[in-house]
Parts: structure tokens; sequence; C-alpha cells
């Protein structure tokens, strides 16, 4: 969700106060849990109302709100038919397909696992099942392929090897989130962002989106 408001430091794939948003979104998980209810947290649903320019804390307040008081008439809203609802499901998803650009289709070691995390989601009806697919097929074949190209001294690669798209734990920005790492240096106002962990604005085209107020280059330089 940061991500997708532009909230997201591509120099240190970080945001602002994430420690903070991470800490409450595991503290509606657990909430949740023990109340027997399903998991409080943010889905990508929640990519419907950021596209609309609901990117503060007040959206979810006014969202909790209003379900707070659906509770009251939810024999009502339950005789809605599903069919009534399928219109907003289709806009969600297909602001979940826009995602879909930023695959690197180009090596099947990244490929392969992004097209099994989205195709086993909807037929196993479980979004565990999808990543479980994603995540086990990418070690799989990146495994296999770096034991054969060790073992052939790097004679034998797939095809478009020199394109995989690079990760690392490493990040320039370090583990800690920006504001203790402020907080340690003995800056006053610690909880203000620093100028120089801003991102790189990308220049937006003519075609692109209205809502999309702020978007970002990602350095895909190792």
């Amino acid at each position: 969700m940061a991500r997708f408001c532009g909230a997201i430091d591509e120099r240190t794939q970080d945001f602002e106060n994430s420690s903070i948003a991470y800490s409450v979104d595991a503290l509606g998980i657990s909430i949740g849990s023990l109340m027997g209810c399903p998991p409080v947290t943010a889905y990508i649903e929640s990519g419907a109302g950021i596209s609309e320019g609901g990117k503060t804390g007040l959206t979810a307040m006014f969202s909790g709100l209003c379900f707070f008081i659906a509770i009251f008439f939810a024999p009502i809203f339950a005789s809605i038919p599903p069919w009534a609802t399928g219109c907003t499901l289709v806009i969600v998803g297909s602001l979940m397909a826009t995602s879909a650009k930023d695959i690197n289709w180009r090596y099947l070691g990244d490929s392969i696992p992004a097209f099994l995390t989205i195709a086993v989601m909807p037929f196993t009806y479980s979004i565990a099942y999808g990543l479980i697919a994603g995540i086990c097929s990418y070690m799989l074949i990146n495994t296999i392929v770096w034991i054969i190209e060790k073992a052939s001294s790097g004679r034998i690669v797939p095809p478009n090897k020199d394109e995989k798209e690079p990760w690392t734990w490493r990040l320039e920005g370090g583990l800690l989130p920006p504001w203790m790492k402020r907080l340690a240096s003995g800056k006053k106002s610690f909880w203000k962002a620093d100028p120089q962990t801003e991102g790189v604005a990308e220049p937006r085209s003519e075609g692109s989106s209205a809502h999309n107020e702020k978007e970002f280059v990602t350095d895909k330089q190792a």
C-alpha cells in the first residue's frame, strides 16, 4: 500500500514511520485473532481508497466509523446480493493487475514464480497457497540454476540470465527505520523526514493516471 500511494523511498526501500505502521498492523492481527475475527490487516482492497486520494490515517478512521455504524444495519446489508458488489471487485482487480507490469518477464527465474503466485491464488481460493507456490518455485528454480552454473563453471546458464532482477538484504538505508537513526544521531526533530532520504520523482507522462501524485524511479543497479 505504501508503494501504491508513492510513499516508498527507492533508495532505502522504506517509508516514514514504517515501524509504527507494522506495529499497528501486528496489533490489529493479534486482537482480531483473540476475538475470533478475520485478520484485521491492510489488504489490497485498500488500493481502491488510495486511488481516490485517501492516503492518510483519517481515511482509515472514517472507514472504521462506517464499519461500526454498519453493525446496527447488518441484516439490511446482508440482504444485498453478491452480484451487486461485484463491480467494486472488478475495479479492485484492475488496480491489482497494474502491478504485473513491474514483473521481470524477461527471465524465467523471475517470471515463472510470479505467474504461479498469480495463477494459484484464484484456483485455490487462498492467498497463502499462492505465496507458497511463488516463494518455493523461486527458491527451487534459482537454486538449481546456481548449482548448474557453478558446476559448469559458468558455461551452462539459462537465457537472459544477465537480466535477472537483482536483490539484496543489504539496503543502503540500513535495517533500522529512518526516524530511529535520526533519534540516535541526536536530531531533535527526529520525527520529520530527512530531505536526503527522499526518493527521486519520476517525470509523469501525459498518459499517466491523474490519481498518482508521486511516482518514483527504481534503482535497478546492484
